[in-house]
């Protein structure tokens, strides 16, 4: 766990107190702490005392929670409800002495995620039970038939005998009863056989790869290898790759066991088509021309102001590629509606985004664009929840420079503070960054309120970033009439569902999770501090802070090589959630550099606890009576090129709620790495 650092001022104090009491009487004892403050786990709404035991004449107290001085907070004792690490510094007339940092976590009941299974055995053998459970301070208590078996406390409990077998999970929040797994022993029970075997086969990057094998056999378990490796999660008869690429390539095999004995299939190999970075540069420069043949003259004469509304062209400069905020109303360029473009206007701009981006990057620029319709009506009919209030706490003091800009912990309301023009998808434009050319770069930039996508296409080199992608609301209901549910019940209502951030959420929330449920992962990867927003992105109306942007070289979380299987796989599935929305020769790029073996071994990752306690990315609404317990949630991935943040923020329009933040940047290549 990272160790606040201490406040300054609460340092020079300790000094000069130190050094009046030196001057004083040479011989006086420094003030000792002979009983420190303990860790805690407490449940949510629950609290823990906190105590130190100190020697000393007379000793002052003041607490300190990560790294800040506790209001009032000045006793021996001190009553700690929310997360955080805890000290205090104990003062007397010979000098002041801090404590041991106590850490107190805030959890909810356990929940079991992964049940114990039933099976059946081969006499002689064992079968190893075991259940996965959410909630911090687990403890475990398994059963055999109602009665707890003697030292069996852990996630796992290997059965020897005929039986029914459940585990009761706890922590201080309460406890919950796994469901119950039957295991009957058998004298001839047989080792499975293949009778299928996988298949070799050859796929373009981008597409699915699915491997399958027949076996048979009574409870039989699968795992999967790729050269040899297993692969976490892969444990059934089928095995895909939902989004294949060049790091995908190799020889799969699977392995199918019961305790009578395994199976091994014959290597499948897989071949993947990677494309050439710069293959679909020339397509989308002919779709570039192709709109920029419809426009009129003025529509495309280069732009005497990095913020012209009237024209698509500006020239290929710093201060014209940074015009992006994460803040409501206009940007520069061509407003992507009937009202700036004609139809066949609008017609030839819907072609270039369909050449420049993936079916989901595609996807998530119109579903971007409907939130901000939803804020809209929300905004002049008054049916919002209310403006959420300024996000409170510091910015974190680890991790990179964050931006200084007026947007920084402040939500916008209805636009006020940003770019005119407030919500809607009218607001969202499209400009070129340099003229469009298959052989000197220029950038394709689509932005409005929650969406930047700035793509350089620079010869051969694949650049997609800075990419900003918001939500609010995170998700919402179109029902047969027209009318939008946004509250807690959109999941359950009606109608045509909406949810633009979803593959990302549901990426962070399984890497966040499974870095939790590890104690010394999480406590490797745990930053101190409170996240109000992503901390590289843009500062004010524009991403003026680019060329000062300042990357942590320490205290960087938890390192990839440090991490199990599992977290590995969700590591390298959160990066393919962002890079995918991109065409498939970028993305192909990209996934090669950043999931290279090399890169890898660089990364890291890093989280901060929202107000419940827990990084939580749960699916919205969260826990259903307090949504806004998420809000503050932070995570991101940081490797040698890229960077990728998530942040739960309270809601504007819809303060009640939360919605997203998150922010892809690519260290070398930013606008093309040509500034």
């Amino acid at each position: 766990m990272t160790t606040p650092s201490r406040p300054l001022a609460a340092c020079a104090a300790a000094l000069a107190v130190l050094l009046a009491a030196c001057s004083a009487d040479q011989g006086a004892d420094l003030p000792a702490i002979t009983g420190q403050p303990a860790s805690a786990v407490i449940a949510t709404g629950s609290n823990t005392v906190l105590s130190v035991v100190a020697n000393g004449i007379d000793p002052a107290y003041q607490w300190y929670k990560d790294g800040a001085p506790v209001a009032d907070a000045t006793a021996a004792t001190y009553t700690a409800t929310a997360a955080g690490t805890y000290y205090v510094i104990v003062t007397d007339p010979a000098g002041t002495i801090s404590s041991a940092n106590a850490t107190v976590t805030v959890t909810d009941g356990p929940a079991v995620v992964t049940q114990p299974r039933s099976a059946t055995i081969l006499a002689g053998t064992s079968q190893t039970l075991e259940v996965e459970a959410t909630g911090a301070g687990l403890s475990y208590q398994w059963h055999k038939d109602g009665t707890a078996i003697a030292g069996a406390t852990s996630a796992t409990y290997d059965a020897t005998e005929t039986g029914t077998y459940d585990v009761v999970v706890t922590n201080a929040a309460g406890s919950v009863a796994s469901s119950s797994a039957a295991v009957a022993v058998s004298a001839t029970l047989a080792a499975p056989a293949i009778t299928t075997q996988p298949a070799a086969q050859t796929v373009n990057s981008g597409t699915r790869a699915t491997f399958t094998v027949g076996a048979s056999g009574t409870s039989v378990a699968y795992q999967w290898y790729r050269n040899g490796t297993a692969i976490a999660g892969a444990t059934g008869a089928r095995y895909t790759i939902p989004v294949a690429g060049a790091n995908d390539a190799g020889t799969y095999t699977v392995t199918v066991k019961n305790t009578a004995g395994s199976v091994t299939s014959a290597g499948a190999a897989l071949a993947v088509n990677v494309l050439a970075a710069g293959t679909n540069t020339a397509a989308v420069v002919n779709a570039a021309n192709a709109f920029l043949a419809t426009l009129s003259t003025d529509q495309k004469t280069v732009a005497t102001s990095t913020t012209a509304p009237t024209t698509v062209l500006f020239n290929y400069a710093l201060e014209n590629a940074i015009q992006w905020t994460n803040l409501p109303g206009d940007r520069h360029g061509l407003r992507l509606n009937s009202t700036a473009l004609s139809a066949a206007q609008l017609a030839a701009a819907n072609a270039l985004v369909a050449q420049a981006l993936s079916a989901t990057g595609i996807a998530m620029l119109n579903e971007l664009r409907a939130a901000d319709d939803v804020l809209a009506h929300a905004q002049t009919s008054g049916t919002g929840t209310g403006p959420g209030a300024p996000p409170t706490g510091t910015d974190p003091a680890a991790g990179g420079m964050p931006p200084t800009g007026a947007d920084m912990g402040t939500p916008p309301t209805g636009g006020a503070g940003g770019m005119a023009g407030g919500y809607g998808s009218d607001q969202y434009s499209v400009a070129f960054i340099g003229t469009p050319s298959k052989t000197s770069p220029w950038m394709l930039q689509l932005a409005g309120h929650h969406l930047a996508y700035n793509i350089t296409y620079n010869t051969g080199k694949a650049s997609a970033t800075p990419n900003f992608l918001g939500v609010e609301p995170p998700n919402w209901t179109v029902d047969a009439n027209g009318a939008v549910t946004v509250t807690a019940a959109a999941a359950a209502s009606p109608g045509t569902r909406h949810a633009p951030m979803e593959a990302q959420r549901k990426a962070v929330y399984d890497l966040a999770e499974a870095i939790q449920s590890d104690s010394a992962g999480a406590a490797a990867a745990k930053l101190s501090g409170t996240f109000t927003d992503v901390i590289m992105g843009a500062s004010g109306n524009t991403d003026a802070n680019f060329k000062t942007l300042s990357y942590p070289t320490s205290g960087r979380g938890l390192q990839y090589g440090a991490m199990n299987a599992a977290q590995q796989a969700y590591v390298r599935a959160a990066i393919a959630a962002w890079v995918d929305n991109q065409a498939a020769d970028v993305a192909s790029e990209l996934r090669a550099a950043y999931l290279s073996d090399d890169a890898l071994k660089d990364t890291w990752v890093a989280y901060g606890v929202g107000q419940g306690g827990r990084a939580d990315f749960a699916a919205y609404p969260n826990t259903a009576a307090t949504p806004l317990a998420a809000q503050h949630s932070y995570i991101r991935i940081d490797g040698p090129r890229v960077w990728i943040e998530f942040v739960v923020q309270q809601g504007v329009l819809y303060g009640t709620n939360i919605h997203y933040h998150s922010l892809w940047r690519d260290k070398t290549a930013d606008y093309g790495g040509s500034f």
